[in-house]
């Protein structure tokens, strides 16, 4: 018996003792139990999904892997007549080059746009399953690739595969979790990205690009068995009145329970669909019998207008450009060129490797801090920290190139940190919030116009990237973007609310009477 427990014992007059009874004994163990019940399917539905966060982390990646393979010098010499394709006899100009992570990054915004409609027509699972087929033909497409328009066709594949992963899974994770998990299990899916891209770079440095991509061929087939094993989101599925199946996901959600365990949570769950519910024709004069009709597509757009969707879109698409600027994710495809120019000495893979690595150490300090300091002061700080960061690779790069200073480990670190500090904070922020400040109506158009935004933005500083280095040089881009940093800082001070540990409800609220800053 625990020594907390004696002063419970009870001597009766027939000289027996009372023992306490288990509820008595360990009130403290059985809440844990109870609390690790009704947590643990929430943290299952959120890994199964996040498989599509892997494989969305692998995609971004495969720039970097196949760009060097395919325009190296010696590529062009070593080719012949008899070489076959999947010996990796490809030859790209360095414009081919260009145009495949180009086009690569431009389909992103057509799925992300795709998927914010079809996630709010078929739901949040189907619409994650049906997005392993442009994937998996995607990976097919690359490993039997002879030619650059094969390359091309991939890059279309799978360019639309990343712009359809986000809004669906992020959706999902804030629809399904408790408000005290939120911000922990939205966090947690970015450990999937960054272990992707981390698997893609070491594979891309000791293996052959063509081994690297049937290897990739199996994560969409493993993605799909996963997804099939969890519900559906029972916020859609509210929404949608099919109330008998939204019970049945939310006790599967908290614990493989019973309906009246749920009751009062779904009731909260109703009451916020009912709300959330864009309907015309309602009870009026002109209209006594309340004959409900489906909105007109002009009726939809104004209602995308009101002020509780446009002031969360624009703070995200803000942040999300600031999130490439100060994160250097224009350099990406461009790293091994990058480390070189450095004059870093080892191999420019480990490089990529190392800043993989940094992602995922950044984002389990994000897991393990968010909920302690809170997504605004963590934004503010970790962007204003990446911020002086760059401004140290900016003149470590001016001081490399006039020839005063040359030390092939400290661009390493630096740009280690960068990945760091960005993935500790304002490169993963910025995604749970599509999971909380946008309302149930329109949730998904809104996550979806945001992701879009994401992958525009990222096109346009990384195809600007190469022409701005030749105007204003490797420092210059370190320079600018270090002050386009500190000015994300600012907006974000001006701009972004706290909404941990907030229900979804009161979050909304925050846009709706426009009480911005906390």
């Amino acid at each position: 018996m625990p020594p907390n427990s004696i002063d419970k014992v009870v001597d009766l007059p027939s000289g027996e003792v009372l023992l306490p009874t288990k509820n008595e004994e360990c009130p403290e163990t059985e809440k844990e139990t109870r609390d690790f019940r009704t947590s643990f399917p929430q943290v299952l539905a959120t890994m199964a999904q996040s498989m599509l966060l892997f494989s969305l982390g692998m995609l971004v990646s495969v720039p970097t892997v196949v760009i060097p393979a395919v325009t190296k010098i010696s590529n062009v010499t070593s080719c012949n007549s008899t070489d076959s394709a999947q010996d990796g006899c490809l030859r790209l100009t360095d414009g081919e080059a260009s145009t495949f992570a180009g086009v690569l990054l431009i389909m992103q915004p057509f799925g992300s746009l795709l998927a914010g409609v079809i996630q709010e027509s078929v739901g949040r699972k189907l619409c994650m399953l049906l997005v392993n087929i442009p994937e998996l033909i995607g990976w097919l497409l690359l490993y039997y690739a002879s030619s650059s328009w094969h390359l091309y066709t991939a890059a279309v594949s799978l360019g639309f595969s990343i712009g359809v992963m986000e809004a669906p899974t992020l959706s999902y994770v804030g629809e399904i979790a408790q408000p005290h998990l939120r911000g922990v299990l939205a966090s947690f899916t970015s450990v999937y990205v960054s272990v992707g891209t981390l698997l893609m770079y070491t594979m891309g440095t000791f293996l052959h690009w063509k081994t690297v991509m049937a290897i990739s061929i199996c994560v969409p087939v493993l993605t799909f068995i996963a997804i099939l094993q969890i519900p559906e989101s029972p916020v859609w599925l509210l929404l949608k009145g099919r109330d008998a199946d939204a019970t049945k996901s939310l006790c599967w959600l908290r614990g493989w329970t019973t309906p009246d365990k749920v009751e009062k949570e779904l009731r909260q769950m109703q009451d916020h669909a009912i709300a959330s519910k864009l309907v015309t024709g309602e009870i009026s004069e002109k209209n006594p019998d309340g004959i409900l009709r489906k909105p007109t597509l002009k009726e939809k757009l104004v209602d995308l207008m009101r002020p509780a969707m446009i002031q969360p879109l624009t703070l995200v698409i803000a942040y999300f450009f600031f999130t490439h600027c100060t994160g250097l994710n224009g350099a990406r495809p461009y790293l091994v060129k990058v480390y070189t120019r450095l004059g870093v000495s080892i191999n420019p893979f480990f490089g990529t490797v190392l800043g993989a690595i940094s992602q995922i150490v950044g984002v389990i300090v994000c897991m393990l801090i968010v909920r302690r300091v809170g997504k605004r002061k963590l934004s503010l700080i970790t962007m204003f920290t990446c911020s002086i960061i760059n401004l140290c690779l900016g003149f470590y790069s001016l001081l490399h190139e006039t020839g005063n200073l040359s030390l092939s480990w400290l661009p390493l670190v630096l740009m280690a940190l960068v990945s760091f500090t960005a993935n500790t904070g304002f490169a993963i922020i910025p995604w749970t919030l599509l999971s909380e400040v946008f309302p149930p109506r329109g949730r998904g158009v809104g996550g979806g116009l945001s992701a879009a935004s994401f992958y525009v933005e990222w096109f346009i500083v990384t195809k600007s990237w190469p022409y701005l280095q030749s105007v204003i040089q490797l420092y210059g881009m370190f320079f600018l973007y270090s002050s386009l940093g500190f000015i994300g800082t600012l907006y974000l001070y001006m701009n972004l609310p706290e909404t941990e540990g907030h229900s979804l409800e009161e979050i909304e609220g925050l846009f709706k009477k426009n009480r911005l800053r906390r």
